[in-house]
């Protein structure tokens, strides 16, 4: 068998070799403007300084993560909290409304009458009598010639047990506007 032919184009050029020189062993080296190599330390202190990068962006998305976390669980027991709330206002309104009915049971007109005659022996008026309690001279008149009637050694007491029904009437009219007014 034969050798392959080869072919010699005198046209196309070698590629370029690079440039050689001889180093002797005590001279000193510059490095080429073309070389791309670092020292050992300063490729230590490169990784060194992205290592740092690297755990600071680490630290920091975790804090974030830690704090959406810790706003998730606040947003939870807020809404726990807001449903018990709730429940017990609405527990309240309830038990609102029962002693309000009670209220009204109880202030009957009727039931307060038959209260007031059983235990405390009261009857419904035969006479019904009104006090102008406007400040006028006629209201004046009548209150002096009132007092003028009633003489003896009793007038004083009677005086004070007329004030006391008086007030308690009073109490018990604004009572009962006040319970008309809070329905």
């Amino acid at each position: 068998m034969g050798m392959p032919a080869l072919r010699r184009d005198s046209h196309v050029a070698a590629a370029p070799r690079p440039r050689l020189r001889v180093v002797t062993p005590g001279m000193r080296l510059a490095p080429s403007p073309t070389s791309k190599k670092q020292s050992p330390s300063r490729a230590h202190a490169a990784a060194r300084d992205a290592f740092r990068f690297f755990g600071i962006v680490v630290a920091v998305v975790a804090l974030l993560g830690v704090g959406r976390i810790w706003l998730s669980v606040q947003a939870a027991e807020a809404s726990i909290d807001s449903t018990t709330l709730r429940r017990e206002i609405k527990q309240e309104r309830y038990v609102g409304d029962m002693l309000e009915i009670q209220q009204s049971a109880l202030a009957t007109p009727s039931r307060i009458q038959a209260i007031a005659g059983t235990t405390m022996g009261m009857a419904p008026a035969r006479t019904v009598s009104y006090l102008d309690m406007r400040g006028s001279e006629t209201a004046r008149e009548t209150t002096a010639s009132a007092e003028l009637a009633v003489s003896g050694p009793s007038s004083g007491l009677l005086a004070r047990a007329m004030d006391v029904a008086a007030g308690e009437a009073h109490v018990l009219l604004v009572g009962d506007v006040g319970l008309v007014s809070s329905q």
